[in-house]
């Protein structure tokens, strides 16, 4: 139930995507920020970041037109997309990106704000939302499972960035919860992870901490013998595999 309820969602998300393209477009807010102005879409993404600190990456599991695309296209490619290598990607991309936004904020200091800035649904527009979809479609169907996620996504790096900073504070914050006793390996959780995570292993180990979890909650809803849990909590200082050697040590 919780499932058709997520990609219910995900799929509204993705019919209102041509509306709310422009509050999250990468491109409208180095346009904005050319003329020393905060649009929306910058506006959104700080909003995002602070939203992680409590509730992880949900936005991308639940909410994201963009992810929803690509659910919707990986019945064409399930192949897993995911390691260090590809992941990296996005991280420099974004590093990029946002350098360039913040220099261009320095340059036209004093900033204001205008959530609406440069919202007209003309041609200009439709061109702009038709390069990113036709990017995003080209990538998610030539790479596989949420392919664009792992590594072209310019929003991931501020949720990443602020579920950092809250593990750093100690700050309580979505996550999954693990019971290593109760899995019986049969990998059902992995095959239907669609970041591609090897979740299986990971609940085994104790700590299903990863920055390219989505917080779907689909391993949670598949396990046969409920051995992944969630809620609000801190970060674990210590794996169970950690915590097991640590107790040998102090006997």
């Amino acid at each position: 139930m919780r499932q058709r309820i997520r990609k219910g969602i995900l799929a509204f998300s993705m019919l209102m995507f041509p509306l709310t393209f422009f509050l999250l477009s990468p491109y409208v807010i180095i346009l904005s920020a050319s003329t020393g102005v905060i649009n929306g879409s910058a506006m959104v993404f700080g909003s995002l970041f602070l939203f992680s600190f409590l509730f992880s990456r949900i936005y991308c599991g639940w909410l994201c037109p963009g992810g929803a695309v690509q659910d919707m296209i990986s019945g064409a490619n399930k192949r897993n997309w995911n390691s260090k290598g590809k992941n990296v990607s996005k991280y420099i991309i974004w590093a990029v990106w946002f350098s360039l936004i913040l220099l261009l904020w320095l340059k036209h200091l004093p900033l204001k704000g205008d959530f609406l800035f440069l919202y007209k649904f003309d041609g200009h527009y439709i061109m702009i939302y038709t390069i990113v979809m036709t990017i995003i479609y080209l990538f998610a169907i030539s790479t596989g499972r949420r392919g664009m996620c792992h590594s072209l996504c310019w929003m991931a790096p501020f949720m990443v960035i602020g579920e950092t900073v809250s593990d750093f504070l100690h700050i309580p914050r979505f996550r999954l919860k693990p019971k290593p006793d109760a899995c019986v390996s049969c990998g059902k959780c992995t095959k239907e992870c669609p970041m591609g995570l090897d979740i299986s292993r990971m609940v085994k180990s104790g700590n299903t901490d990863s920055t390219e979890c989505i917080s779907c909650l689909a391993c949670v809803d598949i396990c046969p013998k409920h051995a992944i849990g969630f809620g609000i909590s801190q970060k674990r200082s210590h794996s169970l595999e950690q915590e097991t050697i640590l107790r040998k040590k102090e006997n």
